[in-house]
C-alpha cells in the first residue's frame, strides 16, 4: 500500500475513534490529527473539509456493516432464523463495539430523517433483502404482514440500539455485553418469527 493510501487510511481510523471518544459532535480536525500522528494540513490535503471527512468515514463503516451483513443473508444453506438472529447479533454487537458511529448513522436516520444518506440507503437495503428472505421462508404468509412485522422488529432493535438502558428491562436483555447482544439478538428474532 502506498504513503498516501496509509496516511488516509490513518486518518479515517482516527475519525473513528475519536467519534468513539468524544461522540461525533465534538469531533475536531485538531482531535482527528493528534490521533493519527499527523497534522492538520494533511488532512485538508486528502479531504475538503471535516463534513467530507465524516461523511465518508460513515459511508465506509455503513459498507464494511452492509458486506457482513450480507454473507449471512446470502447463505441459502442457513434457515432465515439463523440469518436473523446473525444480523440481530451483528447490528447489536457492532453498538456494543462502536456506539458513537452506530448512534451516528442512526442520527441519521431517526433524527435527520435523512433517509437519502448512505446510513439510511443502507439500512433501508438491509431491510429489503430481510422481507425477500422472509417471503421466500413464508411464502403462504401475507407479503405485506411478514414487512410490517419486520419493520415492527427491526424498529424495536434499533431503539434498543440508540437508547440500550432507556426501557427497564431483565438484566439479560440489556444490550451490556457480547453475551447479552446474543441473547438479545434471538430474542427479537423469536418475537419476528413467532409473531409471523
Amino acid at each position: 500500500m502506498s504513503d498516501k493510501n496509509d496516511t488516509r487510511k490513518l486518518i479515517l481510523e482516527a475519525v473513528i475513534t475519536c467519534v468513539e471518544k468524544y461522540g461525533i459532535d465534538k469531533v475536531t480536525t485538531r482531535r482527528i490529527a493528534e490521533e493519527a500522528g499527523t497534522n492538520i494540513a494533511s488532512i485538508n490535503y486528502y479531504f475538503r473539509s471535516k463534513d467530507e471527512l465524516i461523511a465518508e468515514t460513515l459511508s465506509m463503516t455503513i459498507t464494511h456493516m452492509f458486506e457482513d451483513v450480507s454473507k449471512s443473508l446470502d447463505d441459502a444453506d442457513q434457515s432465515f432464523e439463523t440469518a436473523l438472529t446473525e444480523v440481530f447479533f451483528y447490528l447489536s454487537d457492532g453498538c456494543l463495539r462502536f456506539p458513537g458511529i452506530s448512534r451516528a448513522h442512526l442520527f441519521k436516520i431517526v433524527m435527520e430523517k435523512d433517509y437519502t444518506s448512505v446510513s439510511g440507503k443502507t439500512f433501508l437495503k438491509v431491510f429489503e433483502r430481510l422481507v425477500e428472505r422472509a417471503e421466500s421462508a413464508y411464502p403462504s404468509k401475507n407479503p405485506k404482514q411478514l414487512r410490517l412485522r419486520l419493520s415492527q422488529v427491526l424498529s424495536s432493535l434499533m431503539f434498543t440500539m440508540l437508547a440500550p438502558d432507556f426501557l427497564p428491562v431483565a438484566r439479560e436483555y440489556r444490550l451490556s455485553s457480547p453475551k447479552n447482544a446474543k441473547i438479545l439478538a434471538e430474542a427479537y428474532a423469536s418475537l419476528f418469527v413467532e409473531g409471523r
